[in-house]
């Protein structure tokens, strides 16, 4: 996987729209080559500008699109507590020590453990009967299991909840964000209401730079905390006659109680409104064409640069990671640049010339960062990279492998795309029933539409084509010194990637473009749900001597909009 840092704009044929395209070095570098639609006048302008010109909204598995609208809070059903279960006696030593550490005198008190989980589970439930300010654990102190008890972190939600319904394990909840990454709102977040990162889940993830709106859960999540994080923004907008106020980077409602979790791919898509800016004036005669374009052909259905992380070498690691190079993959994510933040930079750059772990640990302000559990895994076993790598949260560990696989795709298709153009083939992988997949045959390609052609994202479970494209995966890994063998772990679900299938192109819905005219680079061109929800009119002024275009479509989950804006740009939205 070396870098071509080189320029490029290709192409080796004299084809007058091959001649205007521009293809990046970080784009060329993973995988993002070829255009499908050619003979048009690329649609060239400035992408998010403003924040407010890239808007998303999720679209829900029923069709419904995902709006902050509501900030009541739902009522609970309440549960007895400790109902069916018997208390236990407690001891004048033990509840001597209790009180020690509800006074404040003693910071921990351990008792002894039965070895019968009912008669522990009874020991547990009769201490925070005793105060519902102590917070019990059971811990192995040499050969002998304590319970051990201390106080309740202030504000701490805990992962568990002896009081909650098993209908409302799991708060529900929209997340209307600006200028923020799903990501670091849910690190955010949980240190402000002090709750595990792993507690949070979400259905796909939102990019900075932009206004988005999706749906998120956080198990034990208490609506009236997360309620509290909005009264900042909105103390900021209460004169409604002012300008909003964009206070904090994100807002929490329509909550919901629940007793399933949220994952990753469990929504239809997403909704886009994107503004391109500084438009020549030409683009606007353009558009019918562009619109019939898409409609009719579509973009190639590459993982954008946002899936490859802000410095493009997740899938570097990722690589590392499935080759069991374990010590070059932590040591990847703990080499400084200009993207880390000044104090993680700083730890990190220690830890370089240092080779201080613990140090350099303890040099972090906020410790729940992805370097700042590696540092404290390797506080303790300097030379276990593999331990390292596996403190990291699953997902975590899942975002390295997945856009390893993405790599490899990207120039899969990209391969397919230069051999065979937009043709379907015979031993092409196409839908079948249910999950699977089937080949294509000789007689079926008249009626097979190249839309529906699918190409393998590698793994260790994957049906491959009975063709040409086959050949074209096993030597891309091959170049990689890898095989479909790799994707599998030693043992267990460890770093294991299955693999799964993605269309080789995509047709937006939906689809729509306008022009807008406006005056000065800081004028707002469309209203977001962040003035509906301010209460906060917006009326925009039609003039101007500048052109924006206003594009609105949807997409199905994880197909990215910046790779539709590419092909319309031929890359320079890149």
């Amino acid at each position: 996987m070396k870098r071509d840092e080189s320029e490029d704009s290709s192409s080796q044929d004299d084809h007058p729209t091959k001649k205007q395209r521009t293809i990046s070095p970080r784009a060329r570098y993973l995988g993002l080559t070829e255009f499908i639609n050619h003979g048009f006048s690329p649609i060239v302008g400035q992408l998010k500008s403003r924040m407010e010109d890239f808007l998303v909204t999720e679209i829900g598995e029923d069709g419904k699109l995902c709006r902050l609208e509501s900030f009541d809070i739902p009522a609970r059903v309440k549960v007895e507590r400790n109902q069916g279960i018997e208390l236990v006696d407690l001891s004048d030593d033990v509840q001597a020590g209790l009180t020690q550490v509800i006074d404040g005198s003693l910071a921990v008190f351990s008792v002894s453990a039965p070895s019968d989980k009912g008669e522990r589970t009874a020991l547990h439930k009769s201490i925070g009967a005793f105060n519902d300010k102590l917070s019990t654990e059971t811990v192995k102190e040499g050969e002998q299991s304590m319970i051990r008890v201390s106080l309740k972190k202030k504000g701490f939600l805990g992962n568990r909840d002896r009081e909650r319904n098993k209908n409302e394990q799991y708060l529900h909840f929209t997340l209307l964000k600006w200028n923020i990454t799903t990501a670091d709102a849910v690190l955010r977040m949980s240190k402000l209401l002090q709750v595990k990162p792993g507690n949070f889940s979400y259905l796909g993830q939102k990019d900075k730079r932009g206004i988005t709106s999706q749906r998120m859960c956080c198990r034990f999540g208490e609506p009236k905390r997360f309620a509290g994080m909005n009264r900042a923004f909105f103390e900021a907008n209460k004169d409604k006659s002012e300008d909003l106020v964009y206070r904090s980077n994100y807002l929490a409602g329509e909550f919901a109680f629940g007793k399933d979790e949220l994952k990753l791919g469990e929504l239809s898509g997403n909704s886009f409104i994107i503004v391109l800016r500084d438009c020549d004036p030409t683009t606007q005669h353009n558009l019918d064409q562009m619109k019939h374009m898409l409609e009719e052909n579509g973009f190639i259905n590459y993982f954008g640069l946002q899936r490859f992380g802000t410095d493009g070498n997740t899938h570097e690691i990722g690589h590392f990671i499935l080759n069991k190079d374990y010590r070059s993959a932590v040591m990847n994510i703990l080499t400084p640049n200009n993207y880390h933040k000044p104090e993680v930079w700083r730890a990190l750059s220690y830890y370089k010339e240092s080779d201080d772990a613990k140090a350099a640990f303890e040099m972090l302000k906020y410790k729940n960062c992805v370097e700042g559990i590696l540092l404290r895994s390797l506080s303790g076993q300097p030379s276990d990279f593999k331990r390292a790598l596996k403190s990291l949260h699953y997902k975590q560990q899942t975002l390295y492998t997945h856009a390893y696989q993405s790599y490899v795709w990207n120039r899969l298709v990209s391969k397919r795309i230069q051999c065979h153009g937009t043709q379907v083939l015979e031993g092409d992988l196409v839908q079948g029933e249910g999950s699977s997949v089937r080949r294509v045959v000789a007689q079926d390609i008249p009626h097979t539409d190249f839309s529906s052609v699918l190409l393998p994202m590698p793994g260790y479970d994957i049906e491959m084509p009975d063709n040409s494209c086959r050949d074209y995966l096993l030597d891309i890994l091959s170049e990689d010194n890898m095989t479909l063998e790799a994707f599998q772990g030693p043992t267990g679900k460890e770093f294991n990637v299955s693999g799964c299938y993605r269309n080789v192109i995509f047709k937006p819905s939906s689809f729509s473009a306008g022009v807008m005219n406006y005056s000065d680079e800081n004028d707002k061109l469309v209203s977001t749900d962040v003035d509906v929800v301010a209460n906060k009119s917006f009326e925009r002024q039609n003039v101007g001597n500048k052109i924006a275009i206003c594009l609105k479509f949807e997409l199905a989950r994880s197909c990215y909009a910046t790779m539709l804006l590419r092909e319309i740009s031929r890359g320079e939205s890149e």
